[in-house]
């Protein structure tokens, strides 16, 4: 973690580890199966986030170096509520596909917030830091 950020809460559940940190940043850890998102899945997600962001936007990470593939269900469902906690929203990736299916789903929907794809965490947490 950069500087003196730490972790102010950490919920594990069925499809990882979401955590809010010192410097206001939520981030998401798939456990290391999840290859994919799916509507189940957000679903569980989403309270956790809610709770953590507390009726706030904040800045949001997800590591998605091991995401295969994204159902259209799960891309509605994502459009629909990820405007409910996050203010700018950085991913780690490292596969072609995964840059696709983002840069796809990023050309139908327009976010009301910043969102960028990075190769490192350093890099995504410096992003989030300066553009939310």
């Amino acid at each position: 973690m950069l500087n003196n950020d730490h972790i102010i809460k950490s919920v594990p559940f069925d499809y990882g580890t979401i955590e809010l940190r010192s410097d206001n940043i939520i981030t998401y850890y798939p456990s290391k199966q999840v290859d994919k998102f799916t509507v189940p899945h957000l679903k569980k997600m989403l309270p956790i986030l809610l709770d953590l962001a507390d009726g706030k936007t904040v800045p949001y990470f997800s590591h998605n170096v091991n995401l295969k593939s994204i159902d259209s269900d799960a891309k509605t469902y994502i459009m629909e509520h990820m405007p409910k906690f996050a203010r700018a929203f950085a991913m780690t990736e490292k596969s072609a596909v995964t840059r696709f299916m983002t840069h796809s789903m990023l050309t139908l929907w327009k976010p009301p917030f910043p969102v960028k794809m990075f190769k490192t965490e350093e890099e995504a947490f410096e992003w989030l830091k300066q553009n939310a």
